[in-house]
């Protein structure tokens, strides 16, 4: 099973399995010397982070659909403040993605 999976893959790669393995290897060796190895820890810590980043979004569609149900029934968003806070929420959460994305790759891709 385990080598069908390697033949695939090294297929892709346009590789043999053999030369695919013997790279896999390197580079895990490289990442464990270099102290960049993937760790379960901080797979765990970068999963977390992005179910809250889920979570934010979702409350933020549950505001943005608020403030659609209110243009849509009266023609206007009467409160600015609350239209002007959902934009901010936005724009956290997209930077903190942002920032999100760069930890990934520099934790996960030396």
């Amino acid at each position: 099973m385990e080598w069908a999976v390697i033949v695939q893959v090294a297929a892709l790669a346009g590789m043999r399995p053999s030369a695919w393995v013997a790279q896999a290897a390197y580079d895990t060796a490289l990442r464990e010397h270099l102290g960049t190895g993937t760790e379960r820890q901080a797979v765990t810590a970068l999963i977390d982070e992005l179910r809250e980043h889920r979570r934010v979004l979702a409350n933020i569609g549950g505001n943005v659909n608020d403030l659609a149900r209110v243009a849509n029934s009266t023609g206007q968003v009467e409160q600015a403040v609350v239209a002007a806070t959902v934009l901010r929420l936005v724009a956290n959460v997209v930077h903190a993605s942002d920032t999100l994305l760069t930890d990934i790759r520099r934790r996960l891709l030396p």
